[in-house]
């Protein structure tokens, strides 16, 4: 604690520039700085209502109603919106990159370094955040390690969706959407009083629906892939006890079926085609947005959960709790070595998942300071398996054993168990030391228990059930003996099967914050966060290390010029240890630790009203990442750099200097609306456009096809809002109009499929309407 005061002490004189928060228009509780000038939302990111200029986080804030005429209505259309936001997903789970923090691969059981928390729940399966946006009251991204207040898996951030609350007056909304590739959705809520003249039981349901046919096409089979197929329903009930007195309760469930799919992206260089064969007779696509494949696409995910917020307000302090329990089932199927040979693929896969979590929270306002004390209890019980036929090409290159007649044998299967129990406890103090200046120190203390039962096999001479192309691997998996078999690609022992380890890890805050004038804040803070260690799936790879960072910020928020002008500066230094990296072995992706690595950045934001019909929105970013300590091995280049060896004792490249995935060295944004008022209401014009720089797909930075050029996205918007009929609104919202084809993120194969690089492609040019009644 002595060693990370002193470093604050020198940062907060080093550093020249602060974190921003930039919020968008639109929120029914913004504050408005003025009449006509540019709105501020109130946000919870500290776990308490405060205005987000008045925030010392680096956050954005997005009202409900700026997405929906910004036409933001999942989780990948938000990163245009957010300073050094990465989005992508694979294999139907969420892919987010925060200031060069995430991940690449999802593999079964993974973890993203950012955390996700609706309504304040967190929730672990990435999986489970692809869906779409619905009823949502506001949505807040939070920038920097949040280990004090948010904990596990948060070392780049947060992202905090709140959806909206019952209201004391009858009140709701409908909208239809229509557009290109047969677009059609729906989306409707409703809520007030449940007893007529009382506020003593409130309610709100809210539902929707979402379809599209595909962007792309299987060539092989005819079909459609990347389509969408979604609907979700939410209800909520709100008791009012007494004055003090509240019980608010939500269940929630939500489905989606598709046919998602990674591109061929070309192959990497220095690689020969699988195993020397030419494709074994298969076809590779023409098209980047097309596939070919000797099976569809599939994914299927089912969600739904139920959580109770319960507080009581004392005359000096309020408890609050939020009891939780979720459950996810994913399953999906994809191609790896992207022809329609049949060589190792198609990959199946599932996830089942069930999580509880709980958490209480003790806190109190006053003249003189604010403060929060809680704990926090998480359990997830999760299982998993994948499996690969194989083509009978495998049996003489492995084994010696002659071919006598081409056909599909079982190929590699794994599965695995993995329990977690995780218990922490936090608190933070905000003490106001004058008028002016105030003082924040934080602290929190968590210990986790991973158990896993894993299983991993290799079998080519067992017959391939071709049923398997149709659903996806069951429990068989786990039933593999541990260290038996024909290959158990390293299982040896029972330790290798079943491990077990606990985590612990204390993470505290210092910060100082400086109100210069009303509309102008200074802050600088040192942070520390985690990210829990896990186990490899199906891999005998041992207990990956927890991730650590230290998160050095500093900070201006200022409006001025009568609330038409807010400059917001940002600055930070990220010391980041034991990162966890995903690399291709074999035939799974394999989790390491990075031994170290350095982020950092400035990021400044400046928003303008110089009249109440016109706004301008300008952001830039700046972003310096490189591994400082790191060795690994490919398995494209099994010879390594000559000098190299892993942890493994494999030949490996030493990768210190090279950038990080996913993180451009530039990206910005300008975006401009303006407002004309008529008889019949208000039509405003807006359009963007969105730069980011080259990004690197791996840590190696050397594949030619596993990385994304720099590109620059035009998006346009025609909205409108009804002086006629009060409540009545429409949009026409175009993205990407110049339809460029672009990989947002990838991996690349092993020479077992190929050494293709499996890519996913950024959205086409779309075009939407939208009409809605609001009541």
């Amino acid at each position: 604690m002595r060693s990370l005061s002193k470093t604050f002490l020198l940062a907060t004189s080093a550093m020249l520039v602060g974190v921003p928060a930039f919020a968008q228009a639109g929120d029914d509780q913004a504050a408005q700085a003025g009449q006509d000038g540019i709105q501020e939302i109130v946000v919870t990111a500290q776990k308490r209502e405060e205005s987000v200029q008045k925030t010392p986080l680096a956050i954005t804030a997005v009202s409900g109603d700026a997405m929906r005429v910004a036409g933001i209505s999942n989780i990948n259309t938000l990163a245009a919106s957010v300073p050094n936001l990465q989005m992508s997903q694979s294999y139907g789970a969420a892919n987010v990159t925060l200031r060069g923090i995430g991940f690449l691969v999802n593999n079964i059981g993974s973890e993203s370094p950012i955390a996700t928390h609706f309504d304040g729940v967190y929730f672990q399966r990435t999986t489970g955040i692809l869906g779409s946006f619905f009823d949502v009251q506001r949505l807040e991204v939070l920038r920097g390690a949040q280990g004090t207040l948010y904990g596990r898996n948060a070392t780049g951030g947060s992202i905090n969706v709140i959806t909206a609350d019952p209201t004391t007056t009858f009140q709701g909304f409908a909208q239809l959407v229509a557009g290109r590739y047969d677009h059609f959705g729906f989306e409707a809520a409703v809520g007030g009083p449940l007893i007529p003249d009382s506020d003593k039981v409130l309610f709100r349901i809210a539902a929707k629906a979402d379809e599209r046919s595909g962007w792309g096409t299987n060539q092989f089979t005819g079909n459609d892939i990347d389509d969408n197929n979604e609907r979700a329903v939410r209800a909520k009930l709100q008791f009012q006890l007494s004055d003090r007195f509240q019980i608010k309760l939500t269940a929630d469930y939500s489905r989606a079926d598709d046919a998602q799919a990674p591109h061929f992206a070309g192959t990497a260089p220095n690689n020969a085609p699988p195993l020397g064969v030419t494709l074994l007779g298969g076809t590779v696509p023409t098209r980047l947005r097309d596939i070919s494949s000797e099976a569809d696409p599939v994914r299927r995910n089912r969600f739904w959960g139920l959580s109770a917020h319960t507080s009581y307000e004392f005359d000096d302090f309020t408890i609050k709790a939020i009891t939780a329990y979720r459950k996810t089932d994913t399953s999906g199927r994809g191609e790896l070595d992207q022809t329609s040979a049949a060589l190792l693929s198609p990959l199946t896969l599932y996830e089942h998942a069930q999580q509880f979590s709980q958490e209480i929270q003790f806190s109190r306002q006053s003249d003189n300071y604010d403060l929060i004390i809680g704990g926090y209890y998480f359990q997830e019980k999760l299982h998993g398996g994948v499996a690969m036929p194989a083509s009978n090409i495998y049996l003489p290159i492995f084994f010696g054993v002659p071919i006598t007649q081409e056909y599909l044998t079982q190929g590699y299967f794994a599965g695995s168990n993995l329990d977690t129990r995780a218990f922490a406890a936090f608190g933070q103090l905000t003490y106001r030391v004058s008028d002016q200046l105030s003082a924040t120190v934080g602290a929190r203390y968590s210990i986790e228990r991973k158990t896993a039962i894993n299983r991993g096999a290799f079998d080519v001479f067992t017959p391939f059930n071709p049923r398997r192309l149709e659903t996806v691997p069951d429990e068989a998996n786990l039933n593999i003996q541990c260290g038996k078999g024909l290959t158990t690609i390293g299982f040896a022992n029972p330790s290798d099967c079943d491990p077990s380890k606990t985590f612990k890890n204390f993470s505290p805050k210092v910060g100082l914050e400086f109100q210069a004038t009303p509309g102008t804040l200074f802050y600088a803070s040192v942070s520390r966060g985690f990210k829990s260690g896990t186990y490899n799936f199906g891999v005998p790879a041992g207990a990956v290390d927890p991730e650590e960072i230290t998160d050095y910020e500093i900070g201006m928020k200022s409006t001025f010029a009568g609330g038409r002008l807010r400059t917001n500066l940002s600055g930070f230094y990220y010391d980041y240890k034991d990162l966890q990296l995903y690399k291709t072995v074999v035939a799974s992706a394999v989790l390491e630790n990075a031994a170290a690595a350095k982020i950092y950045g400035i990021e400044a934001e400046i928003t303008a009203k110089p009249t109440r019909a016109l706004q301008f929105d300008l952001s830039g970013s700046y972003l310096h990442s490189e591994f400082t300590d790191f060795i690994s091995a490919d398995s494209l280049r099994p010879l390594g750099d000559g000098v190299s060896i892993d942890n493994y004792g494999q030949p490996a490249f030493n990768l210190k200097g090279n950038r990080l995935p996913l993180s451009p060295k530039f990206s910005g944004r300008f975006g401009a609306a303006y407002t004309i008022d008529s008889d019949v209401g208000a039509f405003t014009l807006g359009g963007d456009v969105v730069y980011t720089s080259k990004v690197f797909f791996s840590a190696f930075n050397t594949d030619v096809a596993a990385s994304a050029p720099s590109r620059t996205r035009y998006n346009l918007s025609l909205s409108y809002e009804s002086s006629v009929v009060d409540g009545l609104y429409a949009s026409l919202v175009g993205k990407n109009i110049t339809n460029k084809v672009v990989a947002t993120s990838g991996f690349t194969g092993t020479p077992l499929t190929g050494g293709v690089t499996n890519a996913y492609i950024e959205p086409p040019f779309t075009l939407d309407f939208t009409i809605g009644y609001k009541f």
